[in-house]
């Protein structure tokens, strides 16, 4: 039992058995969500308990069995999980924001429209700002690969 709750840990309330359930209650930050996680656990209940400036309460509640159990702390630790993911998704997306931000204040105008973000068809993103030289005009023969449609 000591290792399932220290994963949950510092979001960890409590453990209890009420009658022939059992509630596992996490205090969550108010911007994590968990409503659409929880929905394909459909053993479980879901109950908002407490609501401050800081937090929401939630209760997880299931069956007193082995499987209840299990499936209360299946879920707690997917909306965990879950959760700072999406935090460190979007300290990352600010960290990057600033990199573009001191690109643009470094780069000409040409190098940067050349910056692609998009990530198309599995293929890596290009940030490179070297500049292609320019060719003779001619096409190069041999050796070339089929373009995609979308190319």
């Amino acid at each position: 039992m000591y290792e399932a709750i220290k994963f949950l840990r510092p979001y960890f309330h409590s453990l209890r058995e009420i009658k022939t359930l059992v509630s596992l209650d996490i205090k969550l930050p108010l911007n994590w969500v968990y409503e659409n996680i929880t929905q394909p656990y459909s053993t479980i209940t879901v109950k908002l308990q407490n609501k401050d400036d800081k937090n929401n309460l939630i209760s997880l509640v299931s069956e007193g069995t082995q499987e209840g159990y299990s499936v209360v702390f299946a879920c707690a630790n997917e909306i965990i999980k879950i959760n700072k993911e999406e935090e460190e998704k979007q300290k990352l997306f600010q960290e990057k924001v600033r990199e573009l931000q001191e690109l643009f204040k470094k780069e000409s105008l040409d190098k940067l429209k050349d910056i692609n973000l998009l990530n198309k068809a599995g293929q890596e993103v290009n940030t490179s700002t070297t500049m292609v030289g320019k060719g003779n005009g001619e096409r190069q023969v041999g050796g070339e690969l089929p373009q995609d449609e979308d190319d």
